[in-house]
């Protein structure tokens, strides 16, 4: 029993983990809930090699990938948001923030409190390890302390509804991170809409076709690394094999589905994977922060040609990709996903309108362009003072 609550913990760290670091990528496919089943370990599917070398990624569909990497490979330097509050925004509010039980989720209360210290706010983290209990219990606390805002990250709706209705009700102010429900009926912003992450996906099958053909190879195999247990991950796949299959026509593609119960052992999987098909050369993790352990079983297994692309990278993952063991990731907007969001309890507070479906900065990050191996970072350098700017600080 005991080895059972362990688990059940760990899973629900992992599912915080996935969802936030996912978060973006979880949206692509909105409310598409196809999915292979979680029973099995790993499984894996594969669209066979068809046509001719003329037909893959050695013409029109490489400069297709080509332009869709170029959009990404230069550091953003605007924010999508340039709007002002234009209203005087009222002092000594208090936000609390409720963790979601993950590292990213940690991280993030430093960076809310930035905001907050500019607007002259207070900040309560609720702390909780990601489990239903534990979130319940911050959002009854929060019902019943009613602070003027929250800020929460990855908690599906339908867990905690009857609490945002309530606190809605008591005038708390409500942002949501990384949820594919909209902002309504209580919740005044959230990052998470279909649109938003259909780049990413995109992105994320174009690197490995460009980055293949830098050698010469016009037809690079690719794994997909799935969580099927997670069914906006396997949407967000089926986004990535369309793609794929559309830019490299004739390249071999598969989807290696490894379930949540078998994460740890998913680095012998996926050797065990690519030892079979020696064609593979590039591996598209669908999040980063859960195959940690795979750069170091390509190595030991031999297998250090095989190069790793993925999205959302938390700090292991940056020390990863800054000592070149991965060869690179969509970076995720921490600190101006955090910002909008207290810019968006701002402009509730101050009687401004809000500015709806921001776009968060999407950014390629390699071994030559990551600011840093160990430390969040914004994507758009300057991003807190365009915050200021803003709000008239």
């Amino acid at each position: 029993m005991q080895k059972q609550t362990r688990w059940g913990r760990r899973s629900t760290r992992l599912l915080a983990t996935v969802l936030v670091i996912g978060g973006l990528v979880a949206a692509a496919c909105g409310g598409n809930n196809k999915s292979s089943s979680s029973a099995t370990a790993a499984a894996a599917t594969t669209t066979p090699a068809s046509g001719s070398a003329t037909n893959a990624a050695g013409s029109s569909g490489l400069a297709e990938a080509q332009a869709l990497v170029a959009q990404y490979t230069d550091r953003p330097t605007k924010l999508d948001l340039t709007t002002p509050v234009g209203k005087p925004i009222p002092t000594g509010k208090t936000i609390y923030q409720v963790t979601c039980g993950a590292e990213a989720c940690d991280a993030e209360s430093a960076m809310i409190k930035q905001a907050t210290d500019l607007l002259g706010w207070n900040l309560k983290v609720l702390s909780t390890d990601g489990t239903p209990q534990q979130i319940q219990n911050a959002w009854e606390q929060i019902v019943r302390e009613k602070p003027d805002g929250v800020i929460y990250t990855a908690t599906p709706r339908s867990q905690i509804d009857q609490y945002i209705t309530q606190a809605s009700a008591n005038g708390t102010k409500i942002a949501a991170c990384c949820i594919v429900e909209p902002a309504t009926n209580g919740i005044v912003w959230t990052t998470s809409t279909p649109d938003q992450a259909a780049a990413l996906a995109k992105v994320m099958a174009a690197w490995p076709i460009v980055d293949a053909a830098k050698t010469g190879n016009m037809k690079p195999g690719a794994v997909y690394l799935n969580v099927p247990d997670f069914s906006i991950l396997t949407s967000a796949g089926e986004s990535v094999k369309k793609t794929y299959n559309e830019l490299c026509q004739g390249c071999e593609y598969n989807q290696l589905d490894i379930g949540l119960a078998n994460l740890n052992g998913a680095p012998d999987q996926v050797v065990s994977f690519l030892r079979a098909h020696p064609d593979t050369k590039y591996i598209i993790q669908s999040t980063d922060s859960v195959f940690l352990g795979i750069p170091a079983a390509l190595k030991a297994a031999g297998l250090g040609d095989i190069r790793i692309f993925g999205e959302g990278p938390t700090s292991a993952v940056q020390a990863n990709i800054a000592s070149g063991v991965q060869a690179g990731t969509m970076a995720f907007a921490f600190y101006e996903i955090m910002f909008a969001a207290v810019d968006a309890i701002a402009r509730a507070e101050a009687g401004a309108p809000q500015v709806p479906n921001f776009n968060p900065p999407n950014w390629i990050l390699t071994k030559d362009e990551i600011p840093s191996a160990n430390e969040y970072f914004p994507v758009v350098p300057d991003a807190l003072d365009q915050f200021k700017a803003l709000w008239g600080k």
